[in-house]
């Protein structure tokens, strides 16, 4: 779902009507505009078209946000210190976990860290100026939920940052994450390993496109570190059902070199 408040004027674009008229607020017209074809960069794109505000700003259909968070995101760009906002990412306190840790809590798209900013930027919560738009261009189609999976955002700011543009980063502005609860299994976090590996290997055959395919060497130099973290994930969900960090990223590892050697 994108956004845009300027003045007393909001434009919301999804694909859920309901979703849309319920993340309007409340002493704000707003114009809804529908997007049904299947990806988020379809949407993404129909609202950089669409929208002539300076700013515009994105969140998720699973996000809260806080009472200060048009203008806490917006208000860099007025003082001219930003071409683009990253702000915070929390976890709904009813999801969080003591083992949600590391990866598994970026993979649910964690930016709480002060000290840590995401690299690119994170869908759930970010803000873009006009300028950073014209430098970027479009959205990439093939990425984003609804195609890959993942790397939509992350690629896009990454493109803002390479335009010598600034990329600011301002936790103290945090959203909370209310994802279902269903992404806390070890058979989402595998899912999400899939995806993620699919994404990133369109982007670094698109960042490389003369590399050659990793080697069968690579893949069986993996087994060694796949097999130990499979035989503790395993003892985890006999005695706690809970994933098990390093397993999922040795997946992930795994699923990229299937990805990479499918992209040739």
């Amino acid at each position: 779902m994108a956004g845009r408040a300027s003045g007393r004027r909001q434009r919301v674009l999804g694909r859920d009507p309901a979703v849309a008229q319920a993340a309007v607020t409340p002493n704000l017209t707003a114009r809804y505009v529908f997007e049904g074809r299947k990806g988020n960069g379809y949407a993404y794109n129909v609202a950089l078209a669409q929208t002539r505000g300076k700013v515009l700003l994105f969140t998720d259909d699973d996000i809260h946000v806080p009472v200060n968070w048009v203008e806490g995101m917006c208000r860099p760009f007025l003082e001219g210190a930003a071409h683009a906002v990253q702000g915070g990412i929390a976890i709904a306190p009813h999801l969080d976990r003591p083992w949600l840790k590391g990866a598994l809590r970026i993979w649910c798209a964690s930016v709480e860290n002060p000290a840590w900013a995401s690299p690119g930027l994170v869908g759930a919560n970010m803000a873009i100026g006009r300028q950073a738009t014209e430098a970027a261009g479009l959205f990439d189609l093939r990425l984003g939920p609804g195609a890959a999976g993942y790397f939509d955002d992350t690629v896009y700011g990454w493109a803002v940052a390479k335009a010598g543009l600034t990329v600011l980063f301002r936790p103290e502005v945090t959203v909370e994450h209310h994802f279902d609860p269903s992404r806390l299994g070890l058979p989402a976090f595998m899912a999400a390993a899939r995806r993620m590996a699919a994404s990133r290997a369109i982007v670094d055959r698109d960042a490389n496109p003369t590399t050659h395919p990793p080697s069968v060497m690579m893949l069986i130099a993996q087994f060694p570190g796949l097999a130990a973290r499979f035989l503790i994930q395993a003892a985890k969900l006999l005695i706690s059902g809970e994933p098990d960090a390093g397993f999922v990223v040795r997946d992930y590892d795994y699923q990229l070199w299937h990805a990479l050697r499918r992209a040739g």
